[in-house]
């Protein structure tokens, strides 16, 4: 153990020094003198003065090639080493060395991690934000629609297992309820030329929604079919997730989702696939797709109402009852938000006119209606 009794003011202890530009290690005599605050390296043959470090910029490491040894170094100079064999001796110098175990950071080292740091999180919001939704778009043109349909079903099945969980349940089904959605749906097929055929599905749950997922599949949400009083409000929101799939808007979700959670999992840790099935679900649940598609889908729902002979007035008022109940964005809300307001989603939809006299056949008649509204019931 080492003399508690403070060193002399001058005193010396012996090691080896390595100047850091030749290969060869130096037996020294290192005189340390507390008053001028300095520490003299003399080699031990020759005396001659090797170098002078001042005590206050001595730092210590241990060094694992060198047994027990201790090894000091000076601040901004860690090319040369000296080596003191003696723990005594290293605890002596060690306790006139006021700084040495500071760890110093070089000067504008913080700025340039900032500086790092602001180029990798630029890097990766251009990533996520820029190259991958242009990367999507352009593989979304490649794959095929038997491939899509199968990613389909693969979404689909999570999301009756993620909305059925709640309630036991997932998918409903009745002929009667079948059949007035086939007939629901059919107003429209004769209008569409799509790659795959439409699978529209209704599941059992509270929420008011409806979301399409790639290959054709459309899902309605009980709770949707519970707030609306009309069939015709039913057709809007189907017509709007039709424009959705034509646009092939889920793929595209798909696509930039994965690839998200692909690059940050390089960055976080391993993204497992089940996990990535699961967020992609509920990205399309949430329907965040761009306020331009989301704007499409209105233009794309507009004119199919046309072409089926149906009114857009049933979309607007599904609009209007959505803002009143939860509300709607305004001003920067809304040029935050991923759709655009409710209140001017209604008046497009009133200025489409879609049947500008008010006569129409009504997509389902009332026992059709009613059918379709107890299909989960």
């Amino acid at each position: 153990m080492a003399d508690p009794t403070p060193p002399l003011p001058t005193f010396a202890v012996a090691g080896r020094f390595f100047d850091g530009q030749s290969a060869g290690a130096k037996v020294v005599r290192a005189e340390a003198e507390q008053i001028k605050g300095r520490l003299l390296i003399y080699d031990e043959e020759s005396g001659r003065l090797l170098d002078q470090w001042p005590l206050d910029s001595l730092r210590m490491i241990r060094d694992p090639g060198f047994g027990d040894g201790i090894v000091f170094f000076r601040e901004g100079h860690d090319e040369a080493r000296l080596n003191i064999a003696s723990a005594e001796d290293a605890a002596a110098l060690g306790a006139v060395a006021p700084n040495l175990r500071k760890v110093s950071v070089a000067k504008g080292t913080w700025r340039k991690v900032l500086l790092w740091s602001g180029g990798a999180v630029a890097a990766l919001l251009l990533i996520l934000f820029v190259i991958l939704p242009t990367l999507a778009d352009t593989l979304a043109g490649m794959i095929d629609p038997e491939q899509e349909e199968r990613i389909g079903q693969t979404v689909v099945g999570q999301v009756e297992r993620m909305l059925g969980s709640h309630n036991g349940s997932g998918f409903c089904s009745t002929p009667e309820g079948d059949a007035a959605l086939a007939k629901m749906t059919e107003r429209f097929t004769d209008h569409l030329d799509l790659p795959y055929e439409l699978k529209v599905r209704v599941i059992r749950n509270p929420l008011v929604n409806a979301f399409a997922a790639p290959g054709g599949h459309v899902v309605i949400v009980s709770g949707l079919l519970d707030k609306a009083d009309s069939p015709e409000e039913v057709a809007g929101v189907l017509a709007h997730e039709i424009g959705h799939v034509a646009a092939r808007d889920p793929l595209r979700i798909t696509l930039r989702t994965a690839g998200s959670a692909g690059i940050i999992s390089m960055i976080l840790g391993d993204f497992a696939g089940g996990a990535l099935v699961i967020l992609v679900s509920e990205q399309l649940m949430q329907a965040s797709y761009t306020r331009d598609a989301e704007a499409g889908a209105d233009e794309f729902a507009h004119e199919l109402l046309r072409k089926a002979e149906l009114p857009s007035e049933g979309m607007a008022r599904f609009f209007e009852k959505l803002r009143d109940q939860y509300g709607d964005v305004d001003g920067a809300e809304e040029f935050l938000s991923s759709h655009p307001n409710l209140a001017s989603r209604a008046i497009a939809a009133r200025e489409a006119e879609t049947r500008g006299d008010g006569t129409f056949v009504p997509v389902l008649d009332d026992a059709e209606w009613d059918a379709l509204r107890a299909i989960c019931k």
